[in-house]
């Protein structure tokens, strides 16, 4: 009788373990790694059918003025990131801020002058999560043409 004890205290603690493991695989991994759902450049003069976001810097960076504040988001805010900045220039260098959320394009004083177009794309490692803004000169609307 006492081996039909044992058999059945061992049966019911497998079981047991078995409903144990089945209830801790389903848990959520960690509640304090929240993914970020969007990272947004919200500061931008023009967006094309594309989507591609734009901000003319005619009047912003100059040869004594050559550092861009690029806000952006991440939304939630308490969500995990991995923030990385590129740029499509080597005539700029890249600072990110990820307490602030800000980047800070520091301009070359080449590329003022040759007045380059640049996207710098505001990326998340973790999820590739990403957003772009594409600062350039804008061209003034209307050219006036002397007449000859």
């Amino acid at each position: 009788m006492s081996k039909k004890i044992i058999v059945m205290i061992v049966t019911i603690f497998s079981i047991l373990s078995i409903i144990l493991i089945a209830v801790w695989g389903s848990l959520p991994e960690n509640p304090s790694n929240i993914e970020p759902t969007l990272i947004q450049v919200s500061e931008y003069d023009e967006l094309n059918d594309d989507g591609d976001k734009f901000k003319n810097i005619t009047d912003i960076i100059t040869a004594q003025n050559n550092i861009y504040t690029l806000n952006y988001t991440v939304e939630p805010g308490n969500a995990m990131t991995n923030i990385t900045a590129s740029a499509t220039s080597s005539l700029v260098s890249l600072q990110i801020d990820t307490e602030n959320q800000k980047i800070y394009v520091i301009y070359d004083l080449q590329a003022i002058n040759n007045k380059t177009t640049i996207t710098i794309q505001v990326k998340d490692k973790n999820t590739q999560l990403y957003d772009e803004l594409t600062l350039w000169y804008k061209s003034p609307d209307v050219i006036i043409v002397p007449e000859i």
